[in-house]
């Protein structure tokens, strides 16, 4: 696990939470709670598992690249690339329960780490949405049952590690220094739980709950030196996606399919992407770092795509729309940049049958272009009137006045993004996805 609680000026992203599992969905600009019936189910709603039939294996590659940019600087993606692979299978189960139970495990693979929980200072200029959100390997086994011909419903677990625990330190028998490391990795699992239901061969419409995931960091340090202890307690947390309720609907019918998908995200809960500090110092006693109040909101997204099979050629578009968490007006020491989002999706697949030692084959091709909203960023500076000072909605000035040194004079203010900073651009991302039937 890779940890770096310090700056950072690129950005970090994933491709199943931000833009898609797979290239058929993020074809689609992510629309799937309804439509969707192969591995990628395992995340957009895992009651489709039981939709489809058959067994198939799944692989292929993502990427992405950066055109987002703070004041003209180019903002570039760590890991852009990473590795999907797809299962699907029914259970091996007889009788009455002869098809009606459908398995499925969906997982996302970096090439060079497990995950990444990055903390920032509250004063970086940085785009959380893109920066240390599931930047991370991504394990989601799922199962589904077909209750009856037109209701399914399904579960799925959404898996990885937290890392909390503790370093201790004092002075040893020939008084130099000698610590002691204690840290355990816990287990992080949350539910992803979905229905779907078809009134008719031809429609279908999916809900699905997503459970608010995150791996927590923590770290307490004990210290003791000459007899005196120095205590600091770190906390952060990252990789965070909230609680979400998606639901769409879809409509299939001479060899098209059409779907929308509306999305909430409860991003108003989020603990926010800085490292929380405590310390016991001697004769001080303790101290607290304070963060600022941010006001995350929720978000609304509305995802439509749709595909045409013209023979053994499958056409593919998308769009989406979703609302900023992050306020637009931040006049304090924050500088969490980030805009209402537009993406657009299109790819193409070609089915070839027996194609692979007998075996039917799909390859599935996709583009995509995600533009954030610009934003203006402009700072306030603390009046001093009286009121109370809040870090959130204003700047201080970091050096008094002095009449007899003109360097004093004026506001010293060392924030990255003051008086101002412009931000916006977009993310583009490509892949190629195989499946197999087995």
């Amino acid at each position: 696990m890779a940890v770096a609680p310090a700056i950072s000026s690129r950005a970090v992203a994933s491709p199943v939470e931000v833009f898609g599992f797979g290239s058929r969905h993020a074809a689609m600009a992510g629309t799937g709670v309804a439509s969707t019936d192969d591995f990628a189910a395992v995340y957009y709603n895992p009651a489709g598992l039981a939709v489809g039939t058959g067994t198939s294996a799944s692989f292929g590659v993502q990427g992405a690249v950066s055109n987002l940019s703070i004041d003209d600087r180019r903002q570039a993606l760590t890991d852009p690339v990473g590795v999907v692979l797809g299962l699907v299978a029914p259970a091996p189960l007889g009788g009455p329960l002869a098809n009606r139970l459908r398995l499925g495990l969906g997982m996302y693979i970096l090439p060079t780490s497990i995950a990444r929980v990055r903390a920032h200072f509250p004063d970086e200029p940085f785009f959380p949405w893109y920066d240390n959100r599931i930047q991370r390997l991504v394990i989601l086994p799922g199962a589904a049952v077909r209750v009856s011909s037109a209701i399914t419903v399904g579960a799925a677990v959404n898996v990885l590690a937290g890392l909390g625990g503790g370093i201790q330190a004092s002075e040893g028998a020939t008084r130099a220094l000698e610590a002691r490391v204690d840290e355990k990795v816990p287990t992080v699992a949350r539910l992803h739980a979905g229905v779907t239901f078809a009134p008719t061969a031809a429609l279908r419409f999916g809900a699905v709950y997503r459970q608010r995931f995150e791996v927590p960091f923590a770290t307490a340090a004990k210290t003791e030196v000459a007899g005196e202890p120095i205590n600091l307690d770190l906390r952060a947390s990252g990789q965070f996606t909230p609680d979400q309720v998606a639901i769409g609907g879809a409509w299939s019918g001479s060899g098209a399919t059409v779907a929308l998908d509306l999305n909430w995200s409860n991003w108003s809960a989020y603990p926010g992407p800085f490292v929380a500090v405590q310390s016991e110092l001697p004769l001080v006693g303790p101290l607290a770092a304070t963060l600022p109040d941010v006001p995350y909101k929720d978000t609304f997204a509305v995802r439509t795509g749709g595909e045409l099979a013209l023979g053994t050629t499958i056409l593919r578009a998308g769009y989406a729309f979703e609302t900023s968490p992050f306020p637009a007006r931040q006049t304090g020491v924050t500088n969490l940049l980030d805009g209402p989002k537009h993406t657009i999706g299109v790819g193409i697949g070609f089915v070839m049958p027996k194609a692979a030692g007998g075996k039917d084959l799909r390859v599935d091709l996709h583009a995509q272009t995600q533009v954030v909203g610009h934003r203006t960023i402009t700072k306030t500076i603390y009046s001093g009137d009286g009121t109370d000072y809040d870090s959130y909605k204003a700047l201080r000035d970091e050096v008094t006045d002095n009449p007899n040194d003109p360097a004093t004079l004026g506001a010293q203010i060392s924030n990255p993004g003051y008086p101002g900073l412009e931000s916006g651009g977009q993310v583009f991302s490509a892949g190629v996805t195989v499946e197999v039937q087995l």
